[in-house]
């Protein structure tokens, strides 16, 4: 067990200092709504959004993301700026928080895990639509000390038919705070066995300097799959475990020695580059022709992240084939 007074095997818990809001009047006041109608808001809720985004997964079932529509996209937006990101966010949560002293991301949870002997992944299955409404009531009474009547009418807002909508302002913050309870405690004990835990949302990575024995390599996972299930959630059944001379990913990027995206991704991006070299000049100024270049063109600014002079050459060839200016609209390399 980690020592008391050790701060580096106790990591700071998820924490909120403000001052906790105490009736719903005080609420419909801070969300700038009257309380008669913040509450017809709340109760009407779950016809409030659309689909934003549909998009078949790996393992072949669907990501739905959604988006808050009029009112209450306005309201969610206040309760992610006024309360969610009041929040005190371990170093450990990776995902979707502003922090300039410590800068949060993809890139900066991998680099927690570059030149590691030995890489553990895991992802929480189906992990928005899994976030039930109890746990964000307990988020919001528990972890913020809202009372009840306060933490009920916060989670009709927040929620979509009983889950979390993945994809609405405030379901990222909430995903963080799910194991606020327990993960910093698993997180210290790792830690005081020089294992280093981050989570990007829904993907868990523990990494070792040393080589682990099988046998705690086990008792990792079976910790994991603990914390998960005591709120009522599931790990996929299989996870990715690399070792010393084992090409190592966490989070979609190669951490061996530096982040890197993987040979398959760059490949993928320099093909994509290709395909507008490759169209005939004649669609160059057609709307679907702008819109392909646009999303290429960002893909390209990413690969930029972790690979430059890669990144330059493509940006040449994207030069040699922008779209061409018509009175409708413009796109730029």
């Amino acid at each position: 067990m980690p020592h008391s007074n050790c701060s580096v095997c106790q990591p700071p818990t998820t924490s909120f200092s403000k001052r906790p809001i105490g009736t719903v009047e005080a609420l419909g006041r801070m969300l700038k709504h009257p309380m008669a109608e913040l509450k017809q808001i709340a109760d009407t809720a779950d016809k409030r959004y659309r689909i934003g985004k549909e998009e078949q997964k790996k393992d072949g079932t669907w990501r739905t993301c959604y988006d808050a529509l009029g009112v209450l996209k306005s309201i969610q937006a206040r309760i992610q700026c006024l309360i969610l990101n009041k929040v005190k966010y371990p170093i450990y949560l990776q995902g979707s928080i502003k922090d300039r002293e410590s800068p949060r991301g993809q890139k900066a949870n991998a680099r927690l895990h570059t030149r590691k002997r030995v890489l553990i992944s895991e992802d929480i299955r189906r992990f928005f639509p899994s976030i039930g409404s109890a746990v964000v009531f307990d988020i919001w009474h528990r972890l913020f000390r809202f009372p009840p009547p306060v933490a009920e009418l916060l989670t009709k807002l927040t929620t979509k038919e009983g889950s979390v909508p993945q994809g609405a302002k405030t379901s990222a913050l909430l995903a963080n705070l799910v194991f606020w309870e327990d993960e910093w405690l698993l997180v210290a004990d790792l830690h005081a066995r020089g294992i280093t835990y981050s989570r990007l949302i829904d993907d868990i990575t523990c990494s070792s300097a040393r080589d682990l024995p099988p046998a705690e390599t086990t008792s990792i996972i079976v910790a994991l799959h603990a914390m998960v299930h005591r709120k009522g959630l599931r790990l996929n059944d299989k996870q990715d475990i690399a070792r010393a001379g084992d090409r190592k990913v966490a989070t979609k990027l190669v951490v061996n020695a530096k982040t890197a995206l993987t040979k398959k991704q760059r490949s993928a991006i320099r093909a994509a580059v290709g395909s507008l070299r490759a169209a005939p000049e004649s669609v160059r100024g057609t709307p679907t022709y702008q819109k392909t270049y646009s999303r290429i063109s960002g893909r390209v600014a990413y690969l930029k992240q972790h690979h430059p002079h890669e990144a330059a050459q493509m940006r040449e060839i994207l030069a040699g084939v922008r779209p061409i200016k018509t009175s409708a609209s413009t796109v730029t390399a």
